[in-house]
This record gives structure tokens, C-alpha cells and sequence, in this order.
């Protein structure tokens, strides 16, 4: 039996020259709100096959079930870089896309995207057997200027999906496949594009009235030929404050922050968990206001409720999240009574009501 320690979850390729250590990792620029993304010079087809050959190369070499996220550079057209989520049975596994060098996958090639772009959230899977379970996962702007857009330029905040998907966001396009199955990826590249399962838009508000869909059951993309993604809301602008959040949500908890001068408590609503709570010292990040701790990052970190799990996602800060007592990790599952470590003097409790 493998332990944790023995299973590579991220692997990352840096091309182009970039190297860790030396991003310039910038406040992110913020742009008049009519500014509109110019369109790639290249189809969403064209820019896959001119990544194809590097994200084929990685990709065959991974026969347990994941993900592949490549990034093409829309105005030169060249790979720029690429993430592999292997997914773990039991528990979630994230990468967080961005121009900051602590992002898993790291694009320096355009200011057009921010620090901290995406969140991709890898649904835990039953076993690591080939074939033996589909891969799920979700997709959330960490609050961005522009957000992203699917492959008909529509604005996307989120978005859950099993199979693959292509998504633009701040000057490059991502390409998400699915690893597991070396025959998905044939040698030539007009031939991997044509055996992409058709990609399918729902809406979740159109399917529920009550947001989150825990319970809608996707169809096999391998025997619909179909990958079907919905459209959900991603992290809440909640800049006049996350404490309004039970005024016309049904509470789920409370989020105490306790930082080294400065201690503050804050309702949460159901929807609002599910959709994700960004804790940071951005204004837009909620709970900015409680923050008084420098070594915590602009964007710090996520709290999500996924599948009757809370998770604290790091969001490529410079300290790390971790759950008080354990190691840093990207990924943290808060179990009642523990407490969550934010940079070095910050610590945050969550307390359920519901």
C-alpha cells in the first residue's frame, strides 16, 4: 500500500526561461471595467496543436486518474506551461494558476493575469485503477477583474465539469484534459482534437434553484461523447463584508480570525461556503478588514465547502496555510475543533451552526 508521502500529486514544467524566485510578483493591475479581452489570433484548435506535442509527453507518462492544465500564450501562440493533478483517493487535491511565482502553474508571460488567477479543485476518487472512476473537479476565479470565458466568450466565475474543458483568462488559453489513459493522447495532434468529447454548458441556476448541486449526477463523457461542464458562481464579492452573509442566506457558521493586535468574528451562509470565502488583505478579499498581519498574502487562502468537506485551500501565498499542528500543505480538510495556521501570526477558527 502506498503512503501519502509516496504519490507525486503535482508536477509542473516551466518553459520559456521562467524560473522560481525571480516573478515579479506585482500588485495585480486593475483596468477600467469596459476593457474587453481581445480575442487570440489563433482558434482554441490551432492553440491546442501548437501545445500538443509537450502536454502528449507528460501526459502518456501518467496512468493514474488526474488532470493536465495547459496554458498557451494567445499572442505568440506558444506553450507557456503546464500542471498534472494526480488525484488522490479519499481527499481533494488543487492548483492554484497565476502570475505569482508560489503559483502551481506560474505564467509570467502576460499582466494581464492576476497574481492569483484560478483555483482548480480535483474531486478525491475511489481508487487509482485505470478506467476505474471519472474525474470531477471545479474550476473558481479567486475574484479577478475579468474573471475568465469559455471557449464562446462568455464570462465564467466558476464552473463544475467532468471531462475536458478550454477556458481564456488574462491573455492565455487553458486547455484541461484528463490523465489516466495514454490512448487519449494519439501522435498527432489534429487527431487529439477531434477525439475531445464535445463540451456541453450548463447553467446551475438553471438546474436548481438552490445553487450548489451536490446531488446532480453528470453523464459518462466517455459514453455520451460529451463533457459536461456547469456554470456555478465562484468566490462571492463580498466586499461590504462577509458578516451580511446570513441576512438572506441560511447560516451555516462562524469564521473567528485572531491575528496579532486584532481578533473578529464573522457569520457565514451556506451559499456563500459552498461558492468560497477569500481570506486575504486585498479589500476584495473578505475579512480584509480583521487582518493586521503583514506576513499573511494580498490573496491568502480559500474557505470551501466540497462534498460535506471544509476545505482551506492555500492560494499560492507566501506563508502558507496549514492546519495548527500539522505541516503547510495546499490543500487542508479543517475537522471540528482544529484551528487554521494563516502566514505566521494569524490563526482562524471555524465553528458550525447548521
Amino acid at each position: 500500500m502506498l503512503a501519502w508521502s509516496d504519490v507525486k500529486t503535482i508536477g509542473v514544467d516551466l518553459w520559456d526561461g521562467q524560473v522560481r524566485g525571480n516573478g515579479r510578483n506585482v500588485a495585480t493591475i486593475m483596468r477600467p471595467a469596459q476593457r474587453v479581452p481581445t480575442a487570440p489570433r489563433e482558434s482554441a484548435r490551432e492553440l491546442f496543436v501548437r501545445g500538443y506535442a509537450k502536454l502528449a509527453h507528460q501526459a502518456r507518462g501518467v496512468e493514474e486518474p488526474g488532470l493536465a492544465i495547459l496554458a498557451v500564450d494567445e499572442s505568440t501562440g506558444r506553450p507557456a506551461g503546464m500542471v498534472k493533478l494526480v488525484a488522490r483517493v479519499g481527499r481533494p487535491v488543487a492548483a492554484i494558476v497565476g502570475r505569482h511565482d508560489h503559483c502551481d502553474l506560474f505564467l509570467q508571460g502576460s499582466e494581464r493575469l492576476a497574481l492569483r488567477q484560478l483555483a482548480v479543485v480535483l474531486d478525491p476518487v475511489t481508487s487509482w485503477k485505470r478506467g476505474d472512476t471519472a474525474v470531477r473537479y471545479r474550476v473558481m476565479d479567486l475574484r479577478t477583474h475579468d474573471g475568465m470565458l469559455d471557449e464562446e466568450g462568455r464570462t465564467l466565475r466558476g464552473l463544475r465539469a467532468e471531462g475536458p474543458a478550454v477556458l481564456r483568462c488574462g491573455g492565455y488559453t487553458l486547455f484541461i484534459t484528463q490523465l489516466g489513459d495514454p490512448s487519449d493522447y494519439p501522435e498527432r495532434a489534429s487527431d487529439a482534437w477531434q477525439m475531445l468529447p464535445e463540451r456541453v454548458y450548463f447553467d446551475e441556476l438553471a438546474l436548481s434553484a438552490d445553487g450548489s448541486l451536490p446531488s446532480f449526477r453528470m453523464p459518462n463523457h466517455r459514453e455520451t461523447r460529451q463533457s459536461v461542464i456547469i456554470r456555478t458562481q465562484g468566490p462571492r464579492d463580498t466586499h461590504h463584508g462577509i458578516e451580511r452573509a446570513g441576512a438572506t442566506d441560511e447560516v451555516a457558521g462562524k469564521l473567528e480570525i485572531i491575528g496579532p493586535n486584532r481578533r473578529a468574528l464573522f457569520t457565514i451562509g451556506q451559499s456563500a461556503l459552498r461558492d468560497g470565502v477569500l481570506i486575504g488583505r486585498y479589500d476584495r478579499c473578505d475579512a480584509a478588514s480583521a487582518i493586521d498581519d503583514g506576513s499573511m498574502s494580498r490573496v491568502h487562502a480559500l474557505l470551501v465547502h466540497e462534498d460535506d468537506r471544509l476545505l482551506a485551500i492555500d492560494t499560492a501565498s507566501c506563508n502558507g496555510t496549514r492546519i495548527v499542528g500539522a505541516e503547510k500543505q495546499r490543500v487542508n480538510v479543517l475537522e471540528p475543533g482544529c484551528e487554521i495556521g494563516l502566514g505566521k501570526h494569524t490563526i482562524a477558527r471555524w465553528r458550525w451552526l447548521s
